[in-house]
């Protein structure tokens, strides 16, 4: 997950008073940036999805942001590692 781009993507949506994320803010972001592939863009809008309120706090403070990508990276990790012990 790359936290720039992340940062950038709520940046560009609030820049342009854009309604949402994914459906407005998204496209706008890819426009600027095509090297992103349709995976990198997918696991975004899901990690902004689950994460969103905590980024939407953070955001602008780009270490309080930067922590929450942290924390919700951390967080998914030990989602999976729960389920997988689900699994078991």
């Amino acid at each position: 997950m790359k936290t720039e781009l992340l940062y950038e993507l709520y940046e560009i949506t609030e820049k342009n008073d854009a309604p949402d994320l994914a459906t407005v803010g998204m496209p706008m972001l890819l426009k600027k940036h095509p090297e992103i592939t349709h995976e990198e863009a997918r696991e975004m809008r899901e990690f902004t999805g689950r994460h969103g309120q905590e980024l939407a706090a953070a955001f602008p403070d780009k270490e309080a942001f930067e922590a929450a990508v942290e924390a919700g990276i951390q967080a998914d990790k030990e989602a999976a590692e729960q389920a997988e012990q689900e699994h078991e």
